[in-house]
């Protein structure tokens, strides 16, 4: 019997395929858009590599306030900021929070902006949970990926609502940062 994780792994192995044989594409994991630009990103482990040299913004009073991440510092890093002006983060977008230091030692999760009418809940967004590699070279492991947390693991300490719930209420693309928010860009 195949299992959810099995099905989204099938599921992202059968879009690659697809998009290497489209023709004509731009290579790697994107395909292209009717205008030529780049409408689906499926990030790898590799595409986290060295969030730690991305643009930083230490959102810990934000976090508390939300009740997430008790105690914990809480960083987040983004890979590119979007465009002054921009209604919405662009695909490629990829924000990693980490939080350290709270009753939870050390946690990563990850928001991806992946396009293609991935995610209906929260438009073109896949989450992921991290884990830091010991190789000296800034590397992660990817935990799980896709809608949300899979059974029997939480986010934000909520088993039921997963992440869509509270990105969703947060306005501003689903990006709950108020340091990341569209309008200061």
């Amino acid at each position: 019997m195949m299992t959810r994780a099995h099905r989204l792994i099938a599921a992202a192995a059968l879009a690659l395929a697809l998009g290497a044989c489209g023709g004509g594409g731009s290579g790697g994991n994107d395909a292209d858009g009717v205008d030529g630009s780049s409408d689906v990103f499926i990030a790898f482990a590799k595409d986290f590599r060295g969030y730690h040299s991305w643009e930083a913004f230490d959102v810990t009073g934000g976090a508390e306030l939300a009740s997430i991440h008790d105690g914990s510092t809480v960083m987040e890093y983004i890979n590119h900021l979007p465009p002054s002006g921009s209604t919405t983060f662009p695909v490629r977008t990829i924000i990693v929070k980490e939080a350290t230091g709270g009753t939870i030692p050390h946690e990563i999760f990850a928001m991806v902006k992946r396009g293609g009418g991935f995610n209906s809940g929260l438009p073109d967004w896949e989450w992921f949970e991290l884990e830091n590699l010991e190789d000296g070279a800034d590397s992660v492991d990817i935990v799980w990926h896709g809608f949300g947390p899979p059974k029997g693991e939480t986010y934000g300490g909520d088993a039921n609502s997963g992440c869509n719930t509270c990105h969703l209420e947060c306005g501003n693309d689903g990006v709950c940062a108020k340091e990341l928010a569209l309008d200061s860009f």
